[in-house]
């Protein structure tokens, strides 16, 4: 067994610190303020009382645990450790400092790890004498829950310390996926879009926040809506986050912050931990339904629809329901549904001469899904929209109507997710498969974008894009050259390449 030291007794250190001394290792904890170590190691306690209340532990193993946790007080006492895991604040000169002086206590074997969520590895190892033996060991909160950790390597890591560190995790019970070092890693990196689409959607008025959260919810099968999350994480925390890879990635506009999320924080409205964000806290989630419309009968609902495989369970629904729905589109004035493209409605209705022209958002299983997400172009009269909603309604759906904005919700920042993740495998941070396990496993998507983009067509992502891009302009929306050119050759993420 090895001696792991834990630098800072915060959440994430006491939770790195419970990891190791459940996989069996002695820890050495140290924190420079005492009352950090101590609100820390009571936290330990709390969550092994909890366990042993659910059966899932043993008061006898809490007690083993416990006493393989050595409480120190300087770090020179670190001396006897195998490998020393950083978990202090954000702060790159701290960090700097703190690695140097563990060189000069460390044997020259101990590995240094640092627990940072996006401050480069070889920006930190700049000035150590050893600079090959820093690696990135990023571990989710809660880290004794959460299976994910991201190894990160910088341009002087040495690869013998990253594959201890990985078979290290796996014997810790845990999920390692590998990355070089880059602005966000994976995780934060692959994630912006989530909150970045959401802050646009909602600055062009696109629909308010609760409907927003609610089709990415219950459209896209995502476990919080974006607006919900950053609540939770902090309006502050996120646009650090975003403002960190914005400035980290040379200004690139795709990350640039958001205005809207921006003003929230200057006004104090930072999410649950100031009572007030998106959302009001304490309160219940609003699931808003602005779509009532007036009753069509059954025999009236005679419909047209644009093929696309994608939305083939969802008209077989339809059918079954007692709609008339046909391919048929040549009379033009038929209430037509489509699988939006990434143009608007009103910029498809006119390229494609279908005046009734109703645009569905994507939605993760359109044969189970409870809810469908829709928008209508301009040209679109009343009576046509009353039939579709209707007609989704008689199928035992709910109906959320958004603004006609290019991509609606869930496809753009679906395209958009594998967008970004298209260029990590691009530029070789990580591959599909460790992308993907990432997103899932750190972020509870219910797909990883990359498989998830192969499921919708890299064609039908590529082309989301280049209709968004020709909408809103080139500086967000460019296409990875990577998702470009699988999409022209017919080649997947996850298949034969």
């Amino acid at each position: 067994m090895l001696t792991i030291g834990v630098i800072g007794a915060g959440t994430m250190g006491s939770g790195i610190a419970q990891v190791a001394i459940a996989a069996g290792e002695t820890v050495r904890l140290y924190d420079p303020f005492p009352q950090a170590t101590e609100r820390g190691l009571e936290m330990i306690k709390k969550n092994l009382t909890y366990l042993i209340s659910k059966k899932k532990l043993t008061a006898d193993e809490s007690s083993d645990m416990l006493a393989r946790l050595v409480i120190v007080t300087a770090t020179s006492d670190l001396a006897p450790c195998d490998l020393v895991i950083e978990a202090i604040i954000e702060d790159e000169p701290l960090k700097k400092e703190l690695f140097k002086d563990l060189e000069t206590v460390l044997s020259t074997k101990a590995i240094l790890a640092t627990n940072t969520s996006s401050i480069s590895i070889t920006s930190l190892s700049k000035g150590m004498t050893h600079p090959e033996r820093l690696v990135g060991m990023h571990f989710f909160n809660p880290a004794p829950r959460m299976k994910l950790i991201e190894v990160i390597t910088g341009l002087r890591t040495s690869e013998q310390h990253i594959d201890f560190i990985i078979e290290l995790a796996k014997q810790w019970g845990k999920v390692p996926v590998r990355a070089t070092s880059t602005p966000g890693f994976i995780v934060n990196r692959v994630a912006r879009p989530f909150y970045g689409e959401a802050l646009r959607i909602l600055a062009e008025h696109g629909t308010d926040h609760a409907s927003l959260d609610m089709v990415m919810r219950e459209c896209g099968g995502f476990p919080l809506g974006p607006c919900q999350l950053m609540d939770l994480i902090g309006l502050d925390v996120n646009l650090s986050v975003t403002q960190s890879v914005f400035e980290a990635t040379a200004f690139d506009p795709r990350y640039a912050p958001s205005l809207l999320q921006q003003e929230l924080v200057r006004a104090g409205k930072i999410g649950r931990k100031s009572g007030e964000g998106f959302y009001t806290y304490p309160t219940d989630t609003v699931n808003p339904e602005n779509n009532e419309t007036a009753a069509v009968k059954p025999n009236e609902l005679d419909l047209g629809y644009v093929e696309h495989c994608l939305i083939r369970p969802l008209i077989d629904r339809l059918i079954h329901s007692g709609s008339r729905v046909t391919k048929d589109t040549a009379s033009k004035n038929i209430p037509t549904i489509a699988l939006t493209d990434g143009r608007t409605a009103t910029q498809r209705s006119d390229d494609e001469s279908t005046q009734n022209l109703v645009l569905l958002d994507l939605c993760v299983d359109f044969e189970i899904t409870k809810r469908i997400a829709l928008t209508h172009a301009a040209q679109c009269s009343v009576q046509a929209l009353e039939q579709v909603v209707c007609a989704l309604k008689n199928a035992g759906l709910h109906v959320t109507i958004i603004r006609d904005i290019a991509g609606m919700i869930v496809t753009r920042t679906i395209a958009m997710l594998a967008n970004e993740a298209a260029d990590l495998v691009h530029h070789r941070v990580s591959t599909p498969i460790e992308i993907d396990t990432a997103m899932t496993l750190g972020t509870g998507y219910p797909i990883g974008p990359l498989l998830w983009a192969d499921q919708i067509g890299l064609k039908n992502i590529s082309k989301t894009l280049k209709n968004l891009c020709d909408h809103y302009g080139p500086s967000r929306y460019r296409i990875s050259p990577l998702m470009q050119n699988k999409s022209i050759s017919n080649q997947l993420f996850h298949g034969p390449s």
